[in-house]
């Protein structure tokens, strides 16, 4: 079991450190800028992609204690993977601006409380 926690850990490590990088690439840029750049969308969307799979890694238990739509991050990770040519950016660029910041305080607060 030990493992497991130290897997959840370093998973919601991960996905911190995934928005990070995301708020770093698009440090500056405004909608329109970062649809037209290509290398950026494309670095922001491997990340997000990474930060859908790390939830899968991290104990239900653990998510379960921490309300979230998790499903919905996870869902967005299949679209990108599945679906990329189809990804409406305006849309990632609304997650990013509106959703990634509550997101990572949550994470914040969930190493801090599970992981004391």
């Amino acid at each position: 079991m030990k493992d497991d926690r130290e897997e959840s850990k370093r998973a919601l490590q991960r996905m911190r450190d995934a928005i990070a990088r995301v708020h770093r690439h698009v440090k500056g840029f405004d909608s329109v800028r970062f649809i037209r750049d290509e290398k950026t969308s494309d670095a922001v969307l491997m990340l997000l992609a990474a930060i859908g799979e790390e939830v899968q890694r991290i104990d239900p238990a653990i998510l379960d204690r921490h309300p979230y739509p998790w499903h919905l991050v996870r869902a967005q990770r299949n679209v990108i993977a599945h679906d990329y040519f189809g990804i409406r950016l305006p849309s990632i660029w609304a997650n990013i601006q509106q959703d990634l910041g509550p997101l990572d305080d949550l994470l914040r607060r969930i190493l801090e409380t599970e992981f004391p």
